[in-house]
């Protein structure tokens, strides 16, 4: 005659109070041991036969899952109550796939993964996959990294990043055009922070240009619009942090979602690697390699703009504005030869009308 301490009523009871002890008492990720279990002081005298019987009846309501822990341990994982009456009603094969999809969590998990781990025949699984999803248990996702591979999740969780793509991606497309926008956004932001107006010099505001006619004509800066801007001097402390410019990038509502650290370091990053941004102390300030003013008219000139238009950097580049750059006959060009500088007939043309001389 079994003992009225291991008997169906008292198991059962026992089981609804140790789930409850461990849902109060513990995270609904917290992996339990059976010394776990018997520190609760729900199973009187620490009896190890009947706790196993009340972790069975746990798993046989679906209320925990058996799984193997540290050094081949046996452990149980609790299953909230809403699951574990999904779980109830679906069948074998349906509890088995579910189970594996559950596993996997935010990251979701590729159909063959799936066909692998349950060893379930293709149109078992198919069947199975199916259900689920008519049940609004699983939900199929799209990865970026693996577009043409089907995975599935389960329907209440949002997929990590690392499948949706973050926030640089809209449906699994890349946003290109957000990208650009974000990026502007922290480029002239980082600017700001990096150079200082200063008021220009009687000497910097009238400066006189030769023309090609060889009169000299004196154009105003300030005239002009324009504005002069220095570097801040070495141990400057006001360059600005990744938090700083992450905080001002949710804060300005060019975003309609709000951006992490780690979403605005990718920008960062590919700011510093086309060369518009430098990263100081290993990355924990960044610097503008151009002025407020260069960034602005360079982010208002459209894509279509004539391509003629080079960079500063390129025209100050002797090399590449000289007829000799570019002369299919530099090799044969000697002083005194048939193809000389002294009878050269572009590069009189050069000097008087493609790069005039300021004095």
């Amino acid at each position: 005659m079994a003992s009225a301490g291991t008997s169906g009523g008292s198991v059962t009871e026992l089981a609804s109070r140790l789930y409850d002890a461990c849902i109060s008492k513990f995270s609904a990720d917290h992996l339990f041991y059976q010394q776990d279990l018997l520190g609760l002081d729900i199973v009187p005298k620490s009896d190890l036969p009947l706790l196993l019987q009340c972790t069975q009846s746990l798993v046989d309501q679906k209320l925990f899952r058996l799984l193997q822990g540290k050094n081949d341990r046996l452990a149980w994982k609790i299953i909230p109550r809403e699951d574990a009456e999904k779980l109830q009603n679906l069948s074998p094969d349906e509890s088995l796939v579910y189970n594996v999809i559950h596993s996997t969590g935010r990251s979701g998990i590729w159909v063959r993964a799936i066909q692998s781990r349950t060893n379930l025949h293709k149109s078992i699984l198919d069947r199975c996959l199916k259900s689920l999803e008519g049940k609004n248990y699983i939900k199929s996702v799209h990865n970026v990294k693996f577009p043409s591979r089907k995975m599935y999740m389960l329907a209440g969780l949002a997929p990590s990043e690392d499948v949706t793509g973050g926030a640089w991606f809209t449906d699994g497309v890349l946003d290109e055009n957000f990208i650009n926008v974000v990026s502007g956004f922290i480029e002239f932001s980082v600017s700001k922070k990096s150079w200082y107006e200063v008021p220009a010099s009687d000497k910097a505001r009238n400066k006189r240009i030769k023309t090609t006619d060889g009169s000299a004509t004196v154009r105003s800066k300030d005239a002009a619009g324009q504005r002069e801007y220095l570097p801040y001097p070495p141990g400057y402390k006001g360059y600005p942090t990744v938090a700083a410019l992450t905080a001002a990038v949710n804060q300005s509502g060019i975003t309609p979602v709000r951006l992490g650290e780690d979403s605005v370091t990718q920008l960062l990053e590919m700011l510093c690697y086309d060369n518009k941004l430098v990263a100081l102390n290993n990355g924990e300030v960044y610097k503008s390699v151009k002025n407020p003013e260069q960034v602005k008219a360079r982010q208002a000139r459209k894509p279509d703009e004539d391509p003629s238009v080079v960079e500063d950097r390129l025209v100050r580049n002797g090399m590449t504005e000289v007829p000799c750059g570019q002369c299919p006959v530099f090799n044969l060009c000697v002083p005194g030869g048939a193809v000389s500088p002294e009878n050269c007939e572009y590069f009189e043309t050069w000097i008087h009308e493609k790069s005039p001389l300021s004095f």
